[in-house]
This record gives structure tokens, C-alpha cells and sequence, in this order.
């Protein structure tokens, strides 16, 4: 058995989120609500190509300096150029925060913020 190898909900299991350089993972629970929501509407697989990130993977990607993948608040998945358009409104209807379609690379970008009084850095952060 992997590392990580634990079914988080229904779609997905914890070790989708981890950072690939040392599989270290953070995961806010309201980016897993929204992505299950998400996975249910579209009724097709969601893969993650890239969940939380610690801060070498993230320069190693050119991650923006406070990315909300730091904090365990984004995710970016893979996606069909064809249903591109589609999804993104999906994702905006169920409430990500950060919905950034990257049409030629084939991926979109899904972010949620922290709630001020969670005490989070990233509470209400526009990076992504």
C-alpha cells in the first residue's frame, strides 16, 4: 500500500493531493466539499495534477509566492479543451473561489479562500 492511501470522500483519496517532492499533504476541507460537488456534477473523473505544494516544489513550478496550493486551497486538474468552457462554469456553480482556465496547457485552476477568522495566511488571498 502507497502512502496516503486513504479515501478522504467518495472520489478521491488523500495521496491525489500530496506534493510530489516529499508527499507531504494539506488539504482545507471546503477545496475536498467543493471538488466531491464538482466530481458529482460533471459524473466524469477529476484528475489532479497538482494539490498542495511546499514551498520547494512550488518555486521548482514557478508558483506564485503566497499560491493557495501552499495552504492546501487549490488544486489545478486536467480537463478536455472540449469541455473546458463547461466545467469552469460547473466549478463557479458550486463555489470555487479561483476558477482559472489554463486553455493551452489543458488544465483549470481551482481555488478556495479561508475564512478571516480561521486564522489562516492565506484568508481571503488572491494568489494563485
Amino acid at each position: 500500500m502507497r502512502p496516503n492511501d486513504i479515501k478522504v470522500a467518495p472520489h478521491f483519496k488523500l495521496w491525489e493531493f500530496e506534493c510530489p517532492c516529499c508527499f507531504t499533504v494539506r488539504l482545507y476541507p471546503v477545496l475536498l466539499e467543493r471538488l466531491e460537488k464538482l466530481r458529482q456534477e460533471m459524473g466524469i473523473p477529476i484528475v489532479i495534477t497538482s494539490g498542495y505544494r511546499c514551498r520547494k516544489h512550488n518555486r521548482e513550478v514557478g508558483g506564485v509566492e503566497r499560491s493557495l496550493h501552499l495552504f492546501g486551497q487549490a488544486v489545478d486538474i486536467a480537463i478536455p479543451a472540449r469541455i473546458m468552457d463547461q466545467v469552469c462554469w460547473l466549478a463557479r456553480k458550486v463555489g470555487f473561489d479561483q476558477v482559472i482556465p489554463y486553455h493551452s496547457r489543458n488544465f483549470i485552476h481551482l481555488g478556495v479562500f479561508a475564512a478571516k477568522e480561521e486564522g489562516n495566511p492565506s484568508a481571503n488571498q488572491q494568489a494563485a
